[in-house]
């Protein structure tokens, strides 16, 4: 007995030196991670399609041993990647595939994949000095590089990296109670706050409505035109009502590029009405605004651009597209916060990788645990850390391998290389639009949006053969036919859902778009469906 425990428990230190090196710089993960694309590669039925399909798929789920509960004694890693990559990755998208055009999310830059994966090699806490070494520095160059997009003095921005857009707005809101209620962390949210949001607005701002305690019914939603941007009019008439019965308003979270759409709002006439409110009401607080820009920020590339000169020969079918939603991205400027997903679009970065931006970083003290008496973080033990953002921060725990990536996204790419990225993805989309009217039954459901997403409908019956086959003659029949809208919203989803099914046994050829049922409400608020291409 006392041999077999000997040779166990040599067997136990022998496996984790294997799985805990302490060589700095070891390569050790680096080969697991090569060993792991290898397998990617081996099991893919094809080496580049939007979607990946893997050939032993069906044969790893015959097999439920693995992975079902945890064995007594440890697995090799070679085998556990080998069997992940067959039973998990079957399915996944492909997001550096050109005809992958089903949503958002970021094609990695090869650059920011290094650095995260250093970053978590390491086990880099971004929590205060004592845990991050010198890596909390990245977070604050990207801060300037942030201020400098929106020609602000670099000293006046402070950013924090998050988890994505969700949490931007998470902290633009706790922001915007703290500021109408200083004491709101230890009272709660008084049941007289609101916050305005718009028509357009992404979920998450209801989500963090709730979670917040606010309650999405003290949301109060503003009308849009026809180009989808938020009225101002409509924004005061509502304002107004709302301080006349001895509401609060702590703030407007506007449109800064949602996805659909790509709507940015007129920032600074909501800056006027604001000024305008405080002004005629003698209000003692001021309503935060709130710029959700996690998409539409990639425009701010082009600040300082010659437009005149157009020194990247921009085609002059687009250069005006561009231009003009630069200008509406730029007076970010005017906003008190904003944010940005480098996880999402042309970023470059891996999931998660969101910031908060404060173009007033001093009223992030707002935030603050210890000066608001909320609670001592003692257990930190960054008594001595000459900077300790846990203070501020809603994780206690945040990695340093997201702000790493974007800085590294950021550097390897340049300004010019995102201006080409963008230009490209503005060019492909507008051919793509102009195409489908010529070539399909099918009509662009947001062409007027200066962005790089279409929506495409079924063109009914009525209008197929008509030169007037457009997103108004579409909008003229359904917004008073409810049946037929009906009808074409279900056609529309049983296509996609033929589509998905015909393509459950080989991925690798499933369309590369994605499905929306409610892309676009009518002025019956009724809702149309439509199919998402992400150029």
């Amino acid at each position: 007995m006392v041999k077999r425990k000997n040779k166990e428990e040599d067997l136990f230190h022998k496996n984790a030196k294997k799985l805990f090196p302490e060589e700095i710089g070891n390569n050790k993960s680096a080969n697991l991670f090569n060993f792991g694309l290898s397998e990617l590669r081996k099991e893919s039925k094809k080496s580049n399609t939007p979607w990946v399909s893997i050939k032993h798929y069906k044969d790893t789920l015959k097999n439920n041993k693995i992975f079902n509960e945890i064995p007594e004694q440890g697995l090799s890693p070679e085998k556990i990647i080998s069997v992940a990559v067959k039973k998990f990755f079957n399915g996944i998208l492909n997001w550096r595939n050109p005809e992958l055009q089903y949503n958002i999310c970021a094609p990695v830059n090869i650059t920011s994949q290094a650095l995260i994966c250093l970053a978590q090699e390491m086990n880099i806490h971004n929590i205060n000095n004592d845990f991050a070494g010198n890596c909390l520095l990245a977070e604050k160059i990207i801060s300037k590089m942030m201020a400098d997009l929106i020609d602000i003095k670099q000293n006046k921005v402070k950013s924090l990296f998050s988890f994505g857009g969700t949490a931007s707005n998470m902290y633009a809101m706790k922001l915007a109670i703290n500021k109408t209620v200083p004491n709101a962390g230890k009272i709660g949210v008084p049941s007289n706050i609101h916050i305005f949001i718009t028509s357009n607005a992404h979920f998450s701002h209801k989500t963090v409505g709730d979670w917040l305690g606010i309650g999405v019914d003290r949301l109060i939603t503003i009308d849009s035109d026809s180009e989808g941007r938020s009225m101002v009019s409509d924004a005061e008439n509502k304002a107004r009502k709302i301080i006349e019965n001895r509401g609060v308003i702590a703030g407007f979270f506007l449109n800064g590029g949602p996805f659909y759409n790509f709507t940015i709002d007129n920032v600074s006439e909501f800056v006027k009405l604001r000024s305008k409110l405080i002004k005629e009401y003698n209000l003692e607080y001021i309503p935060h605004i709130h710029v959700d820009s996690v998409i539409g920020w990639i425009w701010l590339m082009f600040n300082k651009y010659d437009f005149k000169k157009n020194p990247l020969n921009i085609s002059p079918k687009i250069l005006p597209i561009i231009k003009k939603q630069f200008k509406r991205a730029y007076k970010i400027r005017l906003a008190d916060s904003w944010g940005v997903d480098f996880h999402k679009a042309l970023g470059g970065c891996p999931t998660p990788c969101g910031l908060f931006v404060s173009n007033n970083g001093h009223e992030l003290k707002l935030l603050s645990k210890s000066q608001r008496g909320i609670c001592d973080t003692h257990h930190l033990g960054g008594d001595w850390s000459i900077d300790d953002p846990s203070d501020i921060t809603l994780e206690t725990s945040r990695s340093a391998g997201p702000a790493l990536a974007a800085l590294g996204s950021l550097l390897s790419m340049g300004k010019n290389g995102f201006r080409r990225f963008l230009t490209n993805q503005i060019m492909a989309t507008k051919n793509f639009r102009d195409l489908i009217p010529n070539k399909t039954n099918l009509i662009v459901g947001n062409p007027r949006s200066l962005g790089f997403n279409t929506m495409v409908v079924i063109a009914p019956r009525e209008i197929q053969e008509k030169k007037k086959q457009n997103w108004n003659s579409f909008l003229s029949l359904v917004e008073n036919d409810e049946k037929l809208l009906t009808n074409l919203n279900n056609q529309l989803k049983l296509f996609y859902e033929w589509n998905f099914k015909k393509t459950k046994s080989d991925y690798s050829k499933r369309l590369g778009c994605s499905f929306s049922k409610s892309f676009y409400k009518t002025k019956f608020g009724k809702t149309i469906s439509g199919l998402k291409y992400c150029l």
